[in-house]
């Protein structure tokens, strides 16, 4: 099964932040390229990933929830998204 998500547009480049907290989970966020976090977004986060993909709400829950149960590997995520527009499918 596989998800399509928009990527990130070049007139207003945004990104989702993945972040693999330190109890086995995983969490994202949707933001503006510019409000990205040099230091950890979340508290408990040990890694974090910016990927240049927009997600609907719908779609950032089941891809969150695939990372979670292990159907999409953290280390992959930077293979997809683009920040000049398109679309990414991501393996879920």
């Amino acid at each position: 099964m596989a998800i399509t998500v928009h990527n990130s547009r070049p007139d207003a480049p945004s990104v989702t932040l993945f972040g693999r907290l330190d109890d086995g989970t995983y969490a994202a966020e949707v933001m503006a390229e510019t409000s990205v976090p040099y230091s950890s977004y979340w508290d408990n986060a040990i890694e974090q990933v910016a990927v240049y993909i927009e997600p609907s709400d719908d779609q950032l829950q089941r891809v969150v929830a695939a990372l979670n149960e292990g159907r999409l590997d953290f280390s992959t995520l930077q293979n997809f998204g683009s920040a000049n527009g398109g679309e990414s499918t991501l393996p879920i």
